[in-house]
């Protein structure tokens, strides 16, 4: 289970430009009497052209073929491949955007979150320390903390990050979140 927003991606490539300018290009050839098209039927709907994940994937792999120090972009195909739940290729790919900006809060937090999904507990929690460092009120990185702390049973360490979670957000989804599983850990401590 993953907590924090999932991001959209705002994919800008020029294939992109030049597979609109074809659809544009087509779609002008004349209506039915040979007049020109209007340019607004000519132009393609963006939303039925969104590219899929797999698609995004491929072209942010174009984009960082130009830029391949680029941390945002490193972060952004982390992401993609998290969302897929392929968490062997997040990885490498998290931590290649981790090096190029060590203050990016968000993917360490997705970094913990694919080292645990891939049984790498002690790796997952040094990687949300480092969120929790590097931005003190992100209150993804301490849900996910909690989360680990109580998946693994070591309930009287997951209730600290879970009550600064909720503390940092006590109206939110995350806030509400944290209190569900802050009960998990009372009802864990009645049942000793």
């Amino acid at each position: 289970m993953k907590y924090r927003v999932i991001k959209r991606f705002n994919i800008r490539h020029p294939a992109l430009g030049l597979l609109a300018a074809t659809f544009f290009l087509l779609g002008c050839e004349g209506g039915n009497n040979g007049t020109p098209a209007p340019v607004q039927q000519a132009q393609p709907n963006m939303q039925a052209t969104m590219p899929n994940q797999d698609t995004a994937i491929e072209m942010l792999k174009i984009r960082l073929f130009d830029d391949p120090e680029n941390g945002e972009l490193l972060a952004k195909l982390g992401d993609a491949y998290f969302e897929q739940r392929r968490f062997d290729e997040a990885i490498p790919i998290y931590e290649r955007a981790v090096l190029f900006n060590p203050k990016d809060y968000d993917a360490l937090n997705d970094l913990g979150l694919s080292y645990h999904y891939t049984g790498n507990t002690e790796a997952a929690l040094t990687a949300l320390d480092k969120s929790a460092t590097a931005n003190p009120n992100y209150k993804f990185a301490r849900l996910s903390k909690g989360y680990i702390l109580l998946s693994l049973g070591r309930y009287d360490e997951a209730e600290a990050p879970l009550r600064k979670a909720q503390e940092l957000d006590p109206n939110g989804g995350v806030g509400e979140e944290a209190g569900k599983m802050l009960m998990q850990v009372e009802k864990m401590r009645a049942a000793r």
